[in-house]
């Protein structure tokens, strides 16, 4: 979708915050990409996060809730329990958040997310590397 001013109409963000201060499971939404680095432009689509609560959810449910908020709303919108622990680190780093039910259990979901980063670094290094040797 491609917004007037490079910025999505301000309703439409009102709505979705709405939406999702509505839906006890999100804990939080987050910007991140272009916008949020600020480097958007004409054709930049926004990017936004749902993270959902501490809890274990069937994949399924949880693409039934992006199916859900991707047909309501024009942002591309993915859910943070879904993307690969690498995406969700550059999120973690790069992301503002625009809205947050609760701090302290954000701040618990990005700690545990951390930890597992750094169980996994190693092997994504070393992938990395074997890439990039061809």
């Amino acid at each position: 979708m491609i917004f007037l001013n490079n910025n999505p109409p301000e309703e439409s963000i009102d709505k979705l915050l709405s939406d999702a201060r509505n839906d006890d499971e999100i804990l939080a939404v987050l910007l991140y990409g272009s916008h949020a680095r600020n480097e958007n432009n004409a054709q930049s689509d926004v990017d936004l996060c749902l993270v959902l609560t501490p809890a274990t959810f069937a994949q399924e449910y949880l693409s039934e809730k992006k199916l859900f908020f991707l047909t309501n709303h024009p942002f591309d919108i993915q859910i943070f329990q879904q993307l690969p622990l690498y995406i969700r680190t550059r999120l973690l780093k790069e992301g503002k958040i625009l809205y947050c039910r609760d701090e302290n259990t954000l701040y618990e979901v990005a700690f545990t997310h951390i930890r597992e980063y750094a169980d996994y670094e190693h092997i994504y290094r070393e992938y990395l590397e074997e890439v990039s040797r061809g």
